[in-house]
């Protein structure tokens, strides 16, 4: 038996994971790490001369958990939250790593869109495919620039995303996977190369960017310092990884065009896979891509949903009939009750006429929008007018369906966005994340679209993906034809089929939401 050791690091929690050639989850563990926010609160990178040790002690407590021989892991490979970066020593040790959301750059975004257009004739978002600049890797490059207070920016020679310099660390050789390259700000999605521009806007060395390869690809073995620190075999090999979110599609079958991939977690990003290269002429979607060995090489046209999770969080604490105020994260019972009154308003939905559903119906425009960039969530219910003599009541139920329904609308929408752009109509729609835990969410989706819906029936899809990519390293997947054969041997995919009484109730509710919210 050999086993696998890989690591997802999200926007607070760095989870290590070991599990045996079958991919079955032998022991799990996680870290907060420290962060660092800036007075203003537009920085927030992570403790970088603590992330290494950290990363490392996370490693030997899922080692011990799982109880295996570590002489026998094999694979390692990792994740990351997108945009995430390290800018490095020559040494590579790191000098900064920057976590998601880091918008220090938010002055110089515009002056680096001016500069690039100047020498490229295009700006960033037609090259790179992303937007808002002040939120991407080169304008927080150029924030430490011009702060040397911040760090030495004299030492700064090299940049990786975390997932490749996580592996570099291990003993690696120097590389980025495409995907992540996609996702920095930096690279070309027509080219799919570094821009030779960046050289002269920041007066980099040629050896700035890494070298780039498909997720999957073999990447090195262990130094070793670290077969002596986790008492691993020197052939233990490293893998190029992926993006926490394309991580979640490659673990759902959702990697080839006319797949649709909604990661239902902090931000819920919606992406179809497609062959071809879509941007959107009025800057409403992102494109990215995902590119691993053996299996594809497509684009995504990707639209953000926004503030997601927390919004449960709020209304598994608002709901709860004896509010628990002593956790930031709401307890077992709380989510439990939230799930049960969900429920009860989806029964009370099924048993409802349809035009007293749209006349009755509380809707809720409270945090999930088409984009995060342009809206900002009015935090509202909308209550029904009592009208004329008729009496009726609202109960909590509702409310808490609404919220769900919030969610499921901003989503669809989005889902529709990326259709338009991609001018595609037909597709696959699989919903990932720790959201997809509702499986009536799931269901509702179903209905709402009137067609199956696929969702993961283990909800760590990041974790699994990654342990695709060992699968693919061992050469257990050869192609993509071995790929999908692995899901129609196992229950890992759950699939609904709609109730044809729900469906039309959903689509009208669905209508009268965007005309409500205005969007």
């Amino acid at each position: 038996m050999e086993y696998r050791m890989v690591f997802d690091a999200g926007s607070k929690a760095l989870k290590c994971a070991i599990a045996d050639e079958n991919n079955t989850i032998l022991a799990m563990e996680h870290i907060i790490p420290q962060a660092i926010q800036s007075a203003d609160g537009f920085g927030r990178s992570w403790e970088h001369s603590k992330y290494w040790t950290n990363l490392l002690d996370l490693a030997e407590k899922t080692i011990k958990k799982s109880k295996i021989d570590s002489q026998k892991i094999k694979y390692i490979t990792s994740s990351i939250i997108r945009p995430s970066c390290v800018f490095t020593d020559e040494n590579l040790d790191p000098l900064y790593i920057g976590a998601s959301f880091d918008v220090q750059g938010i002055d110089y975004g515009d002056e680096i869109d001016e500069k690039f257009e100047k020498l490229t004739g295009e700006t960033l978002y037609q090259q790179t495919g992303h937007f808002p600049n002040f939120l991407m890797i080169p304008s927080r490059l150029e924030f430490l620039r011009n702060n040397p207070e911040k760090i030495d920016n004299k030492k700064i020679t090299h940049y990786l995303p975390v997932d490749s310099w996580i592996l570099v660390k291990f003993g690696g050789e120097v590389h980025t996977n495409y995907t992540s390259a996609m996702e920095s700000g930096f690279f070309s999605l027509k080219d799919k190369l570094w821009h030779d521009e960046w050289h002269s806007i920041f007066e980099i060395n040629d050896d700035f960017f890494p070298p780039t390869v498909q997720s999957g690809e073999i990447v090195g073995n262990i130094s070793t310092s670290i077969q002596e620190r986790l008492n691993l075999n020197s052939e233990t090999e490293l893998v190029a990884g992926i993006p926490d979110t394309q991580a979640a599609l490659l673990a759902s079958n959702s990697i080839t065009p006319g797949r649709m991939g909604v990661v239902l977690g902090s931000t819920t990003p919606v992406q179809l896979v497609t062959k071809e290269l879509y941007t959107d002429d009025q800057e409403r979607t992102w494109t990215t891509g995902i590119s691993v060995k053996n299996l594809c090489d497509n684009y995504i046209v990707e639209a953000h949903t926004g503030i997601t999770g927390q919004v449960v969080k709020w209304a598994a604490h608002l709901f709860d009939n004896k509010l628990n105020t002593k956790f930031l994260e709401p307890s077992k019972k709380q989510y439990h009750n939230l799930k049960v009154k969900y429920q009860q308003f989806d029964e009370y939905e099924q048993e409802e006429s349809e035009e007293n559903i749209a006349t009755h119906s509380v809707f809720a425009n409270l945090g999930p929008s088409t984009l995060t960039s342009s809206n900002r969530a009015a935090g509202e219910f909308y209550f029904p007018s009592p009208g004329g003599i008729e009496e009726f009541f609202i109960h909590q139920n509702q409310l808490v369906g609404a919220v769900f329904d919030n969610i499921m609308f901003a989503v669809s929408r989005n889902i529709d966005l990326a259709k338009e752009v991609a001018k595609m109509e037909q597709f696959t729609l699989s919903l990932l994340g720790g959201l997809s835990r509702y499986t009536l969410l799931n269901q509702r989706f179903s209905d709402l679209y009137n067609q199956p819906v696929l969702y993961l029936s283990d909800h760590e899809a990041s974790i699994h993906g990654l342990l695709k990519l060992c699968d693919i390293a061992s050469g257990k997947i050869k192609n993509l034809l071995d790929y999908q054969k692995e899901f129609s041997t196992t229950d890992a995919i759950v699939k609904l089929e709609p109730r044809s009484t729900m469906s039309s109730k959903l689509q009208n509710k669905y209508k009268k939401w965007m005309s409500i919210t205005k969007i």
